[in-house]
């Protein structure tokens, strides 16, 4: 893929890992464009927050990585990354940083916004609900069958 092509959700799904890594060698406003793609594609309600990787500042192992966060749940967040060089797939994991517990949610060679947006509404209902403090959060969703 060349940089000026215009980048979608469905080109997105096309492109390999090591397409993604040449994609965001070229520039960070590939690696913008990207991310903001997939922003996009998932359509996040309000009470989640993101942020995303942009200078490799969480390791920069992958083109594209976005955390997501809700202010109701403090120290848990939902890490989305994109293929790689060294990783085949897209993946979704949840992270309580106070328990160091971690689940993954999504796992898959495609890019699924339905099956994402699923997920975290289903981390939503569960916040809502008050599995909030240290590790309650991943401990239901684990035993609701919400793993990948």
């Amino acid at each position: 893929m060349k940089n000026t092509q215009r980048l979608t959700p469905a080109i997105l799904q096309t492109l390999t890992g090591c397409d993604l890594e040449n994609l965001c060698a070229d520039n960070e406003a590939a690696r913008l464009r990207m991310t903001g793609q997939i922003h996009s594609a998932l359509q996040l309600p309000d009470c989640w927050r993101m942020d995303c990787e942009m200078r490799s500042e969480w390791g920069g192992a992958h083109p594209v990585h976005i955390r997501l966060t809700q202010p109701d749940a403090e120290g848990v967040a939902v890490e989305l990354v994109s293929p790689s060089a060294c990783w085949p797939v897209w993946c979704a994991v949840v992270t309580d940083t106070r328990t160091r517990s971690r689940l993954r949610l999504y796992v898959s060679d495609r890019l699924d916004p339905v099956a994402l947006q699923m997920k975290l509404s289903k981390i939503a209902e569960y916040t809502r609900a008050g599995f909030t403090a240290a590790g309650e959060l991943v401990a239901a969703m684990q035993m609701g069958g919400h793993a990948a």
